[in-house]
Protein backbone atom coordinates (compact mmCIF):
# COMPACT_ATOMS: atom_id res chain seq x y z
CA UNK A 1 0.00 0.00 0.00
CA UNK A 2 2.61 2.36 1.15
CA UNK A 3 4.21 1.34 -2.44
CA UNK A 4 1.63 2.78 -4.19
CA UNK A 5 0.43 5.70 -2.07
CA UNK A 6 4.56 7.08 -3.14
CA UNK A 7 3.72 6.50 -7.27
CA UNK A 8 0.52 7.92 -6.61
CA UNK A 9 2.42 11.49 -5.06
CA UNK A 10 4.98 10.79 -7.64
CA UNK A 11 2.47 11.07 -10.59
CA UNK A 12 0.98 13.72 -8.85
CA UNK A 13 3.89 15.52 -9.27
CA UNK A 14 4.72 14.71 -12.38
CA UNK A 15 1.49 16.19 -14.11
CA UNK A 16 2.03 19.32 -11.95
CA UNK A 17 4.89 20.41 -14.25
CA UNK A 18 4.68 22.43 -17.78
CA UNK A 19 5.18 21.07 -20.95
CA UNK A 20 5.53 21.82 -24.20
CA UNK A 21 2.74 20.49 -26.64
CA UNK A 22 1.46 21.49 -29.78
CA UNK A 23 -1.51 19.73 -31.90
CA UNK A 24 -0.11 17.34 -34.68
CA UNK A 25 0.56 13.77 -35.56
CA UNK A 26 3.24 11.46 -35.09
CA UNK A 27 5.15 12.57 -38.46
CA UNK A 28 4.26 16.32 -37.10
CA UNK A 29 6.54 15.60 -34.23
CA UNK A 30 9.16 18.36 -34.00
CA UNK A 31 12.04 17.38 -35.85
CA UNK A 32 15.90 18.22 -34.32
CA UNK A 33 19.13 18.20 -35.29
CA UNK A 34 19.75 16.37 -31.80
CA UNK A 35 17.18 13.30 -30.93
CA UNK A 36 14.64 14.29 -28.58
CA UNK A 37 12.05 12.40 -26.38
CA UNK A 38 8.48 12.58 -28.02
CA UNK A 39 5.50 11.06 -27.74
CA UNK A 40 1.49 11.90 -29.54
CA UNK A 41 -1.65 11.01 -28.48
CA UNK A 42 -3.15 9.52 -31.77
CA UNK A 43 -6.15 7.98 -29.67
CA UNK A 44 -9.58 9.76 -29.47
CA UNK A 45 -9.20 10.16 -25.97
CA UNK A 46 -7.42 13.20 -23.58
CA UNK A 47 -5.14 11.07 -21.01
CA UNK A 48 -1.97 11.93 -19.23
CA UNK A 49 1.49 11.37 -20.30
CA UNK A 50 4.88 11.28 -19.20
CA UNK A 51 8.36 11.63 -20.96
CA UNK A 52 11.21 10.52 -19.25
CA UNK A 53 14.48 10.20 -20.60
CA UNK A 54 17.08 7.68 -19.15
CA UNK A 55 19.34 11.00 -17.72
CA UNK A 56 15.96 11.40 -15.34
CA UNK A 57 14.34 14.46 -17.17
CA UNK A 58 10.45 13.99 -16.70
CA UNK A 59 7.70 15.83 -18.10
CA UNK A 60 3.73 15.02 -17.64
CA UNK A 61 1.00 16.66 -19.37
CA UNK A 62 -2.40 15.74 -19.96
CA UNK A 63 -2.81 15.81 -24.02
CA UNK A 64 -5.80 16.18 -26.16
CA UNK A 65 -5.92 14.03 -29.07
CA UNK A 66 -3.63 14.89 -31.67
CA UNK A 67 -1.06 16.75 -29.26
CA UNK A 68 2.26 15.55 -28.56
CA UNK A 69 4.81 16.17 -25.58
CA UNK A 70 8.25 16.00 -25.63
CA UNK A 71 10.69 16.39 -22.90
CA UNK A 72 13.12 18.87 -22.52
CA UNK A 73 16.57 19.02 -24.40
CA UNK A 74 18.04 15.99 -26.06
CA UNK A 75 17.51 12.57 -25.53
CA UNK A 76 19.83 11.04 -27.98
CA UNK A 77 19.40 7.34 -25.78
CA UNK A 78 15.81 7.70 -25.78
CA UNK A 79 13.43 6.94 -22.42
CA UNK A 80 10.17 5.97 -21.25
CA UNK A 81 6.80 7.18 -22.27
CA UNK A 82 3.66 5.97 -20.26
CA UNK A 83 0.04 7.11 -20.19
CA UNK A 84 -2.80 6.93 -17.82
CA UNK A 85 -6.17 7.84 -17.29
CA UNK A 86 -5.66 10.53 -15.37
CA UNK A 87 -3.44 11.56 -12.28
CA UNK A 88 -4.83 9.86 -9.66
CA UNK A 89 -5.06 6.29 -12.01
CA UNK A 90 -2.26 4.32 -10.95
CA UNK A 91 -2.32 1.76 -13.50
CA UNK A 92 -1.26 2.78 -17.33
CA UNK A 93 1.15 1.85 -20.00
CA UNK A 94 4.31 2.38 -20.19
CA UNK A 95 6.94 1.99 -23.44
CA UNK A 96 10.37 2.08 -23.66
CA UNK A 97 11.24 4.32 -26.55
CA UNK A 98 15.33 4.06 -27.97
CA UNK A 99 17.29 7.11 -28.84
CA UNK A 100 16.53 8.91 -31.65
CA UNK A 101 12.75 7.67 -31.78
CA UNK A 102 9.25 8.74 -30.67
CA UNK A 103 6.41 7.00 -30.11
CA UNK A 104 2.40 7.34 -30.77
CA UNK A 105 -0.21 5.93 -28.62
CA UNK A 106 -3.34 4.49 -30.54
CA UNK A 107 -5.31 3.20 -28.35
CA UNK A 108 -5.60 3.27 -24.49
CA UNK A 109 -6.57 0.23 -22.50
CA UNK A 110 -5.56 -0.19 -19.01
CA UNK A 111 -2.79 -2.55 -17.74
CA UNK A 112 -0.62 -2.30 -19.84
CA UNK A 113 -2.46 -3.51 -23.12
CA UNK A 114 -1.95 -0.08 -25.00
CA UNK A 115 -2.04 -0.53 -28.73
CA UNK A 116 1.29 1.83 -29.80
CA UNK A 117 2.53 2.77 -33.29
CA UNK A 118 5.95 0.61 -32.85
CA UNK A 119 3.26 -2.25 -32.86
CA UNK A 120 2.28 -2.06 -36.15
Amino acid sequence: MADHMTRLALLTGLFALTAHIAPGSAEAAPESATPQLCVTNESDETLNFTVETRDGVRRGMRLDPAAYLCAPGPAPDGGVVSVFVDESHLEGCSRLVPGGASEALRRFASFDRCRWASHD
